[in-house]
């Protein structure tokens, strides 16, 4: 069996059920898929799809830099939208977060995400080997 780390931050909404924030193995990371949480555990946070797709973004980031990376290792996006017909504006809010060369990303709509969530993120990333 692959030797895998579990990645545990108390900076990103704590795992209540069958699942790890983000798993490593080697130079790989996986993250958990995630929403607009607030990492305290207190449900979604206000403010809208906005509010709800910058914190997704932040719980991420919170998880990477546990594993001892960065947005900018991240190679593969997946984003999952309750109203496809957000696109745009989650794309705008991904490029202040995300820069050139962009990790790979497939989009999809949902009809639904937990907690009624609009938007969910999960990405793969590359540690770089100095932080192996």
């Amino acid at each position: 069996m692959a030797r895998l780390e579990v990645i545990l931050t108390n900076n990103a909404p704590i795992p209540t059920s069958g699942y790890s924030q983000a798993l490593r193995h080697g130079n790989l990371l996986v993250t958990s898929g995630y929403l607009g949480t607030a990492p305290d555990g207190s449900g979604l946070v206000s403010g809208g799809f906005a509010a709800e797709a910058r914190q997704a973004l932040d719980n991420i980031s919170a998880v990477l830099q546990a594993s001892g990376c960065a947005l900018s290792d991240v190679i593969r996006v997946n984003v999952s939208l309750t109203d496809i017909n957000r696109f745009a504006e989650m794309d705008a809010i991904y490029c202040e977060y995300f820069s050139d060369p962009y990790p790979t990303r497939n989009t999809i709509g949902v009809s639904e995400l937990w907690g009624g969530a609009q938007v969910g993120f999960d990405v793969w990333a590359v540690v770089s080997a100095e932080q192996s």
